[in-house]
């Protein structure tokens, strides 16, 4: 798939723009604090509505809106798919509105912002959920902070994976929202029990909801982990000239069951981890008592790389023992393998989206990462050198010159 069209109102730095877009590569070029980096948070924001840097919504909102009568933003695209299905997505963010106490008859007086942003999707002019936007427009991000996948915490880990499995199974979109806010409501009553005394009906119920949201969601880890393992097994050792091989290690707080993977089908493999989880929930239970939070569950699990050395076949924990050097090839096996799995999964290529990582990478792996961005169906790059590429990619790309909210080709 690939975008025919963006355009901005009010958002970030711009105040309006209109983009025409074309398959293939399209270079991006200015200082930094131009306006680069917002038209790829753009575009993530169109596929995942979720913005990429920003705190919140409402930091999306130009400082500049406030002169509009009622302050917005708007980001629109039109993209295309290979089979020639166009779709059109929306989203506009308003600020949210409460009721004050004013005199009945003042009605303009009646309401007043209150610091939170309404949003507002549609797809193709029909109104729709957050949720029900995900898997129209699929992307992959490549930021400079991609570092932060291999030696941030393990709620990093953790967003990479839900943000990936979110734009190739909707389902998992909805039971992980669904998982969250049981999670929310269970830990509520949990902190109620050291009030008043504990009622295990009242547990029972969310437990059950827990453990069936749960499971569903380390089921697609599991398997998603073992799909980039397949992948990463070719990518990885071309990135380090055959001298590494990595495996990502998936970490559920919920134990396996002692069986293969392969041993068992995916019913089975769901019902095993049910099996342990309703065990975890009820051996955590005095714990989680005296602590008033959920003590197990997809919300506490990891992600780890293990690096091997073709040399001698030890084994390390990157987390803990990598270089910065092997963190960034970590991040870049890792990129170029969910490329791969969109996809294989979705049947069509996502946006690659890269945010000046060329100057972050030395030769063999600015390399790599050149040939996926040719292989691509369209990929979009900012920069702040064009001597980060090749004479042959420069030639190949539309080339834009970005300078505080204009472009020009």
């Amino acid at each position: 798939m690939w975008l025919t069209r963006l355009a901005l109102t009010h958002f970030r730095n711009y105040a309006r723009l209109e983009l025409d877009l074309t398959p293939g590569v399209t270079l991006l070029h200015g200082n930094n604090a131009c306006g680069k980096t917002s038209l790829l948070e753009a575009i993530f924001y169109l596929a995942t509505s979720r913005s990429a840097h920003a705190g919140s919504d409402r930091e999306l909102i130009r400082w500049g809106a406030t002169v509009e009568p009622i302050p917005f933003a708007r980001v629109e695209t039109d993209l295309e798919r290979g089979n020639g299905a166009r779709t059109q997505i929306e989203i506009v963010l308003l600020p949210a509105e409460e009721k004050n106490s004013a005199p009945a008859g003042e009605a303009d007086a009646a309401r007043k912002p209150n610091g939170r942003v309404t949003k507002r999707i549609k797809v193709n002019g029909a109104p729709k959920r957050a949720l029900d936007l995900l898997g129209e427009l699929t992307v992959v991000l490549f930021l400079p902070e991609d570092l932060d996948l291999v030696f941030g915490s393990p709620s990093h880990r953790r967003r990479y994976l839900d943000i990936t499995l979110s734009q190739i199974d909707p389902r998992y979109g909805r039971t992980l929202l669904r998982y969250n806010q049981v999670l929310e409501q269970r830990n509520s009553l949990l902190r109620e029990f050291r009030e008043r005394a504990v009622d295990p009906h009242e547990l029972a119920i969310w437990d059950r909801q827990l453990i069936e949201a749960g499971t569903y969601v380390i089921a697609r880890r599991t398997e998603t982990v073992e799909r980039y393992n397949n992948l990463i097994a070719d990518i990885h050792p071309r990135l380090t000239d055959q001298r590494e091989i990595l495996r990502l290690a998936y970490q559920p707080s919920v134990p396996p069951e002692n069986v293969a993977p392969t041993a068992v089908g995916k019913e089975l493999r769901i019902a095993g981890i049910a099996r342990r989880f309703a065990h975890e929930i009820e051996a955590m239970r005095p714990r989680e008592l005296g602590a008033a939070t959920t003590l197990v569950g997809p919300h506490r699990d990891d992600l780890r790389f293990m690096i091997e050395r073709a040399a001698d076949g030890q084994m390390v924990d990157a987390i803990t023992y990598a270089s910065r050097g092997q963190g960034r090839t970590i991040a870049l096996s890792l990129k170029l393998a969910e490329v791969a799995l969109m996809r294989a999964e979705t049947g069509e290529d996502p946006v690659l989206l890269l945010d000046d990582v060329m100057s972050e990478l030395d030769a063999p792996r600015r390399a790599a990462l050149a040939q996926a961005v040719m292989d691509a169906a369209q990929a979009i790059i900012t920069t702040t050198d064009l001597a980060d590429f090749s004479p042959d990619l420069i030639e190949r790309a539309r080339v834009w010159h970005v300078c505080d909210g204009e472009i020009l080709e």
